[in-house]
C-alpha cells in the first residue's frame, strides 16, 4: 500500500493534457479556476468542490486527435459526447477516480434538451454543467490574445443568453456574480496560472494499494496508446514484459507492482508529440527526430513530484537512456543508470520491434533477437537483460499479443 496524494497524480495528468499538441495550452487549468470560483459561490461542500476541480483539471481526457480539438474550440460545440465517453471509460475503472468518470461523462450535455447521453436536465450533475459552462467561458478567453479586461463583457452575455437552455439558471447566475469581480478575469489570463492552480488544487492524501495504483496507472496509458493506432497497447506490452523480467532479476512484490507502474506511464511525454510524427510511415527527419526526444523528459518532470513516485519516474522515463551515455534526453551511463530502467529500455525495444508500426510490420524471432543483442553488443543496452529476452522469448511474445 502507498501513501501519496490524489491531486499530485491528477495535476500531472492535466499538465500533460495541456501539452497535447492536439490541445490547448493552460486550457484545464483555466476551467478548473473558474469551477472553483462558481463552486465557491455556490458554497458547494469541500468535498464535493474539490472533485469538481480534479474533475476540470482532465475534463478533456478523452480529446485524442487536433480535429477533436479544432470541433470543441468552438461556443456551439457540436456532437461532442464521443470525448466525454471515452474520458468516461478512462476513469472509471478506479474506486478513486470512479467520481469523476461520471462528471466527465455527462460535462456537454445541455441543462434543456435530452442529450445524445440520453439524460434530461433534472439528472444532470450539477458539477459536469459547471464544468460545461467553465469550458465554453475558457475557450472564449483562450480565443484572442487581447487584453480580457477589454472584452469579458462580449463573454459574459454569451452565457447569459443561454441561462435555462444550454446552462443550469443557478449555474449561470453564479457566474454572473463571480464575473463581476475583475480579478476573477485577470487570473484566468495571468502569466502565474500553473502556480495559482498548483495553489488552489487540493491537498487530497490517499492510502492505495498495489491493485489501485496499477488501475489508475492502466488507465493515463490508455489516454497515451489512443494517439495512434499503431502504439493501442504499446504501454500495457511495456508494462507486462517489465514487470516479467523484474520477477526474473529478482525484484520484490513491491518493486514488480512499481515497474509495472513505470511501464504505464513510461510515454506519458508523447502526448505533446504530434500525431504526424506518431503516425509517419517513412524515416523521421532530423527535426522530427529531436521532437520526438523530448518525449521521456516530459515523462520525467510530470511523475518525479508525485509523492512516492520518485523512483518509479526514474525506472520508467530512463527508457532511452544508454550505457555508454549516447542516450537521451539525460545522457545518463554506466551506474547512472539504475537496473529497472536498464529492464524499462529493453522491454520498451522488445515490444516496439514486435509490434506493427506505421512503416513496417512487427519483426520475428530472429531478427528482434539480432537486433537486441547487436544493442547490447555495442553498450547501449544490458546485456543481462537482452538475454532473459532471449531465454524467455515466447512466453513475452504472447504475453504481449494476449
Amino acid at each position: 500500500m502507498m501513501y501519496t496524494n490524489l491531486s499530485e497524480i491528477i495535476y500531472s495528468l492535466s499538465r500533460a493534457l495541456d501539452l497535447s499538441a492536439s490541445g490547448v495550452a493552460n486550457h484545464h487549468k483555466i476551467v478548473a479556476l473558474i469551477c472553483l470560483s462558481i463552486a465557491k459561490k455556490l458554497n458547494m461542500k469541500e468535498e464535493n468542490r474539490d472533485l469538481l476541480f480534479l474533475s476540470a483539471l482532465v475534463h478533456d481526457a478523452g480529446v485524442i486527435s487536433k480535429e477533436e480539438a479544432k470541433d470543441l474550440l468552438v461556443f456551439e460545440d457540436d456532437k461532442p459526447f464521443e470525448h466525454c465517453r471515452k474520458g468516461y471509460e478512462i476513469f472509471f475503472g478506479s474506486k478513486h477516480t470512479v467520481e469523476i468518470a461520471k462528471i466527465l461523462l455527462f460535462h456537454h450535455d445541455h441543462w434543456k434538451d435530452v442529450n445524445e447521453s440520453d439524460i434530461k436536465k433534472d439528472e444532470i450533475a450539477l458539477n459536469s454543467n459547471i464544468i460545461y459552462l467553465a469550458d465554453r467561458v475558457a475557450i472564449e478567453v483562450q480565443k484572442d490574445k487581447g487584453y480580457i479586461l477589454s472584452r469579458n463583457k462580449e463573454i459574459i452575455h454569451k452565457i447569459a443568453i443561454e441561462r435555462g437552455t444550454r446552462f443550469n439558471p443557478v449555474v449561470v447566475d453564479a457566474f454572473l456574480e463571480v464575473s463581476e469581480q475583475e480579478a476573477f478575469w485577470l487570473d484566468l489570463q495571468s502569466k502565474i496560472i500553473g502556480e495559482l492552480v498548483n495553489f488552489y488544487k487540493p491537498k487530497i492524501k490517499v492510502h492505495i494499494t498495489s491493485t489501485e495504483l496499477v488501475d489508475i496507472a492502466f488507465a493515463f496509458s490508455k489516454i497515451i496508446d489512443s494517439k495512434s493506432p499503431y502504439t493501442y497497447n504499446h504501454s500495457n506490452g511495456v508494462a507486462l514484459v517489465a514487470e516479467f523480467l523484474a520477477d526474473k532479476f529478482g525484484f520484490s512484490e513491491n518493486e514488480k507492482i512499481m515497474i509495472k507502474v513505470a511501464g504505464y506511464l513510461h510515454d506519458l511525454g508523447k502526448i505533446a508529440v504530434p500525431n504526424y510524427i506518431l503516425d509517419k510511415t517513412s524515416k523521421l527527419s532530423k527535426e522530427e527526430f529531436e521532437i520526438v526526444k523530448k518525449h521521456p523528459f516530459y515523462s520525467y518532470r510530470l511523475i518525479q513530484n508525485i509523492p512516492g513516485f520518485e523512483e518509479i519516474a526514474a525506472w520508467g522515463a530512463f527508457h532511452h537512456e544508454k550505457l555508454d551515455g549516447s542516450g537521451y534526453p539525460f545522457r545518463l551511463k554506466g551506474d547512472e543508470i539504475p537496473l529497472g530502467s536498464r529492464i524499462m529500455a529493453v522491454s520498451d525495444m522488445f515490444v516496439a520491434l514486435t509490434e506493427d508500426r506505421p512503416y513496417r510490420k512487427g519483426l520475428n524471432k530472429d531478427i528482434c533477437l539480432g537486433i537486441l543483442k547487436k544493442e547490447s553488443s555495442m553498450g547501449y543496452i544490458d546485456e543481462n537483460v537482452v538475454n532473459f529476452v532471449e531465454l524467455f522469448y515466447d512466453e513475452l511474445v504472447l504475453l504481449v499479443k494476449k
